[in-house]
């Protein structure tokens, strides 16, 4: 198992919410990291390029069992660009997704 870590970037429809509704939708362009430490465990850190992480910031850790991402933290919904970009790795994200 190799260790892995990317950054990119990418321009995603986000939103923040509580848990009776929708405060905000935004199109946002982030900086996205994606990092393998370990064969069961990796992470993802995103934030917006404008205000550098004061308007949107997330981040959360990503559980691994036989090359299939299992389980995630940190946000409601995985990104679809940490989803491309495990996929792009080879990891199975069907459980995820």
């Amino acid at each position: 198992m190799n260790k892995r870590q990317e950054t990119f970037p990418a321009i995603q429809t986000i939103s923040l919410e509580n848990s009776f509704t929708t405060l905000k939708t935004a199109n946002v362009e982030l900086e996205i990291t994606v990092g393998i430490n370990s064969e069961d465990y990796g992470w993802f850190e995103l934030y917006d390029v404008e205000t550098g992480g004061e308007e949107w910031h997330a981040e959360g850790g990503l559980w691994i069992e036989n090359n299939v991402v299992t389980g995630y933290d940190g946000v409601f919904s995985l990104p679809i660009a940490v989803i491309n970009k495990l996929k792009e790795w080879g990891y199975d994200v069907s459980e995820v997704e």
